[in-house]
């Protein structure tokens, strides 16, 4: 059995291909079909990622681990193509070049009775543009002038600036990236202007 993979580029130009392939073979293997059918380049870092409805990104599923002896996540080579495309719609954001953030959704189209054990693409529209779309992050929260965000601010943020800079960053921004971007900001803050003065 396999499955039919359509991967579409988030940008204003056109670019899908579909692709069919086993439903035993891996991410990885999707991942490098991506990669020679688009004509891009292998050394770039690629990650998948699990999403809810709303596209929040709830799993990373990297290329490779950082850490070998991490055991609490998955690389694509580990994860099948039938595992993460249970049915029909099933959907997965696939992020390539992490400079250049170029995106790709990635959807489960058919099933096909197909037996042969070769990945193929079977269909290809468009080419990669030259430059990558701009990714805007807009916070939940629009203030109508920067007095409604000094009052706002400064009602969440009445003690040291420092120690709550972290805490207020971190409540909005690790809803889409975790704790990848963890640490002590706030001491590090305090840091750099003791060092000023």
């Amino acid at each position: 059995m396999k499955h039919l993979i359509r991967v579409q580029l988030e940008h204003k130009t056109d670019v899908i291909i579909d692709i069919e392939i086993p439903s035993n073979k891996s991410l990885e293997d999707l991942h490098y079909t991506i990669i020679d059918s688009l004509k891009l380049d292998e050394n770039e870092i690629a990650s998948f990622y699990m999403t809810n409805e709303e596209w929040e990104l709830l799993q990373e599923i990297p290329l490779f681990k950082i850490d070998e002896k991490d055991s609490s996540m998955l690389d694509m080579s580990e994860i099948t193509i039938a595992s993460v495309f249970p049915k029909i719609d099933s959907q997965l954001l696939y992020v390539y070049d992490f400079l250049k953030m170029w995106r790709f959704l990635v959807s489960y189209s058919k099933e096909t009775k197909n037996k042969s054990e070769t990945i193929e693409v079977i269909n290809s529209i468009g080419k990669m543009p030259k430059e990558a779309p701009e990714i805007i992050f807009k916070s939940e929260k629009e203030f109508d002038s920067f007095k409604d965000f000094d009052e706002d601010f400064a009602e969440e943020h009445d003690e040291d600036f420092g120690e709550n800079l972290e805490e207020g960053f971190g409540e909005e921004f690790s809803e889409d990236f975790g704790e990848e971007f963890g640490g002590d900001l706030g001491e590090d803050f305090d840091k750099s202007n003791d060092s000023e003065y």
